[in-house]
């Protein structure tokens, strides 16, 4: 009696590893045949930069708004520029004034003050690069825009980027 017991056992466990079995290989099978989708941009350790092409191509862009893109990234690129230099000097002029042997606190508070304005401009600067971007797009282009921006921002968040040795 107990052998029998036994192989009634042995039969459940078998067929429970099977059906397991089965079910990791549906699993795995599943998992290679859905569509993938494909990334937009490039793995992360190639040094890609060149955003205007990956613009032109994945949005199909025309000529005429292929070069009307470049005018507005360039133009937005080099006020973007002065921007940051402002901002840069600022911090620069704050940490000295901060850890100065007569720190003064009026004149600090003015830098904070002065840096989150230039701040506050850089974030109106690209609104309206992006509203200009959107007023040279048709309404699919727009669509696509508006998913491939996330890709990018994703791409170039700086977690994503590979270490520097």
């Amino acid at each position: 009696m107990d052998i029998f017991r036994q192989q009634k056992y042995l039969a459940r466990a078998v067929i429970v590893l099977v059906l397991l079995n089965i079910g990791l290989i549906s699993f795995f099978v599943w998992k290679e045949l859905r569509p993938h989708h494909k990334p937009l941009l490039f793995p992360k350790n190639e040094a890609y930069k060149d955003l205007s092409g990956i613009l032109k191509r994945e949005l199909q862009l025309d000529e005429k708004q292929a070069q009307q893109f470049s005018t507005i990234r360039e133009d937005y690129y080099r006020k973007e520029i002065v921007l940051k230099q402002k901002i840069k000097d600022n911090k620069d002029a704050m940490n000295a004034a901060m850890f100065n042997k007569d720190t003064d606190e009026h004149k600090i508070i003015g830098l904070a003050r002065q840096t989150a304005n230039f701040e506050y401009e850089m974030e109106l600067l690209r609104y309206r690069q992006a509203k200009e971007l959107k007023l040279v797009c048709t309404p699919e282009q727009q669509e696509k825009f508006e998913v491939l921006v996330k890709e990018i921002r994703d791409y170039f968040r700086p977690d994503n980027q590979p270490t520097r040795r």
